[in-house]
């Protein structure tokens, strides 16, 4: 999420302002704000363009998203593990904000290897200044946290500015005991606190063992782990860049350049160069953030593109105000001038509540059979006498009293609509609006155009297809095209918000009593298996990507599978092969035609 600035500090601590504030390497203006590299004194910058002032007020603190004070605050420090006066002053700043806890974007430990195996670099770099917020706390400068309130990130000082020695990470490992339950290591990690779930990402090339690339082992965690979570706001902190105006590092953090923003990301914080800098790119807020006390770095002659503020003259710390719906963020430093003050909204990637598991809808289980009809057959209707427990037919065009009778013979009957596409035919059609609504034509079936997932419209229209669904009875539904984001839309919606409108589109047929399957988006699974109450998947075997819908399978929920190719249906050998990997998997698989007309049905049930 893009921030939106809001003011400088002219009235003292708690007072918010409402011009857009600045800074140049320390130069002081008039009204006691200081003004930003990039940025006149009238708020303007240097081309002319204003400086975005879309939030704030002189009356007063902005409301906090409805809350009038914050649900708790943090502090975030980096490049800092020093023995020495500058360090100590930004600890004590920030410390003397009383922050619930603090995060580091590395650089934790100066002393480069020179007491390796032992604590004193951590020691004189962390432990003198922040004891009391450090869980399990090993040292001797004064007693540690009850519960852990520091979390720190690694730097390349932390390993003792090489990754030659694989063990040059383990007095850091050591010295903190940071939360590993879901990554299973202590180098890059998650919490929560609130409604802000942290990962603390390892950025450092050549030293972390699970690569540090977008698509590593380590950022296929993050993004599984981020898309799962139902927090309103996900922050990322590491020590390379991303992007940076510093001159020390140039090009050195590009690798990190990972599709924050489409997992649902609402910040990113780094350090590694020696200044502070908030960049607004593509939708998404990153922050440098390494004026921790250990020498100042220089900026580059031409900023980097989105840059809107630069600040090098004077150590000092961020601070983050957490309300429900905003975080409210402040660079200050410890001369006591507030630099930046900006607001961050949620990326729309969580929910407000969990997924709901409590309610009285059909669930079916790992052993539910079931066969898929949405055309029909050479007779004109659905073909009812197959032994499956449960039927999957068009929401529309099911004929009257079909899911009565079916019903009645003790079946359960799944309504099938598309949720992600637009189809001419359909009675509704006439309900989207051509311009803003309709996308590109599907690849496979031109005829239908991708919808915007973001739509008030859209929702408001699947809404109404859902109260169809109750209305005549289903026990559930199939929405299908659900996986736009990973096609060509032609919308920019990201993977979090395809997310968020599939979850929106399980939560809203639990209100309504019905159970909701997942169609195929497998890459999604990890984040949504939780809100589903089964898969409806096409041609996993052929595909050989069977094994992505296992956590369905794993939580008790049947995945519905259907293969269409030839030699299912015509080689009988080969379709036994095919029907002995389905059960070993435990999926319910058919081979059937493509059109869905029960011309033929080959079922893999016993």
């Amino acid at each position: 999420m893009q921030a939106a600035t809001m003011g400088c500090d002219r009235g003292g601590p708690g007072r918010w302002g409402l011009m857009a504030m600045a800074v140049v390497l320390g130069t002081a203006l008039s009204n006691g704000c200081a003004q930003p590299s990039g940025t006149t004194g009238d708020g303007s910058s240097q081309n002319g363009d204003p400086v975005d002032n879309a939030n704030g007020n002189d009356n007063g603190p902005p409301d906090g998203g409805g809350a009038s004070t914050p649900t708790l605050t943090f502090a975030v420090i980096g490049d800092y593990g020093a023995d020495d006066d500058d360090t100590r002053e930004v600890a004590d700043l920030v410390k003397s904000w009383q922050p619930d806890f603090i995060i580091t974007t590395g650089d934790n430990d100066y002393s480069d290897g020179a007491f390796r195996g032992t604590f004193k670099g951590l020691e004189l770099g962390v432990g003198q200044y922040f004891h009391e917020f450090i869980g399990s706390y090993q040292g001797n400068e004064g007693p540690g946290a009850d519960q852990n309130r520091f979390f720190p990130t690694p730097g390349d000082h932390d390993w003792g500015d090489t990754c030659e020695d694989a063990g040059g990470l383990d007095d850091y490992l050591g010295y903190f005991t940071l939360p590993a339950d879901l990554s299973g290591n202590e180098r890059y990690y998650e919490f929560r606190r609130g409604p802000v779930h942290f990962f603390s990402v390892h950025s450092l090339e050549g030293c972390e063992p699970d690569g540090v690339t977008a698509d590593s082992a380590q950022a296929r965690w993050v993004r599984e782990t981020a898309l799962a979570s139902d927090a309103a706001f996900k922050v990322a902190y590491f020590h390379n860049p991303p992007y940076s105006s510093g001159d020390r590092h140039i090009g050195d953090g590009e690798h990190m350049r990972w599709p924050w923003n489409d997992w649902g990301f609402d910040l990113v914080l780094s350090g590694d160069d020696h200044i502070y800098e908030r960049i607004d790119r593509d939708g998404l807020t990153y922050v440098v953030n390494g004026l921790g006390g250990v020498e100042q770095h220089g900026l580059v002659d031409e900023p980097v593109e989105g840059s809107v503020v630069r600040y090098v003259a004077a150590f000092g710390a961020m601070r983050v105000a957490v309300f429900d719906k905003q975080l409210e963020i402040a660079f200050e430093s410890v001369g006591g001038e507030v630099i930046d003050r900006f607001t961050i909204g949620s990326n729309g990637g969580g929910m407000s509540d969990p997924p709901a598991t409590d309610g009285d809808w059909y669930r079916p289980t790992v052993e539910t059979t079931w066969q898929w009809q949405l055309q029909p057959d050479a007779d004109g209707g659905i073909n009812a006498n197959y032994n499956a427990d449960v039927y999957d037919l068009d929401l529309f065009d099911v004929p009257d009293g079909v899911i009565e009778a079916l019903q009645a013979d003790g079946r359960r009957v799944i309504c099938y609509f598309s949720a992600g596409s637009y189809e001419a035919f359909r009675e509704d059609a006439g309900e989207f609006d051509p311009d803003a609504d309709l996308g590109n034509p599907l690849e496979v079936f031109d005829d239908e155009r991708w919808l915007d997932v973001r739509s008030d419209n859209v929702r408001r229209i699947m809404l109404q297809r859902l109260d169809l669904a109750a209305a005549r009875g289903c026990d559930g539904v199939e929405p299908d095209n659900v996986d736009g984001y990973d096609n060509d839309p032609g919308f920019d919606f990201t993977e979090a918000d395809q997310v968020a409108f599939n979850r929106f589109l399980a939560d809203a047929a639990h209100d309504r009593g019905l159970a909701v399957g997942l169609k195929n988006d497998l890459p999604q699974i990890p984040a949504l298996v939780d809100s589903f109450d089964f898969s409806v998947n096409e041609q996993c075997h052929e595909y050989d990507e069977c094994d992505l819908l296992l956590p369905f399978i794993e939580a008790g929920k049947p995945v519905f599978n259907a293969e269409y190719a030839d030699r299912f249906v015509d080689d009988a050998q080969g379709r036994e092969a095919l029907c002995q990997e389905a059960r070993t998997l435990g999926l319910r698989t058919l081979v059937l035609p493509l059109d869905l007309d029960d011309a033929f049905r080959f079922s893999c049930d016993p």
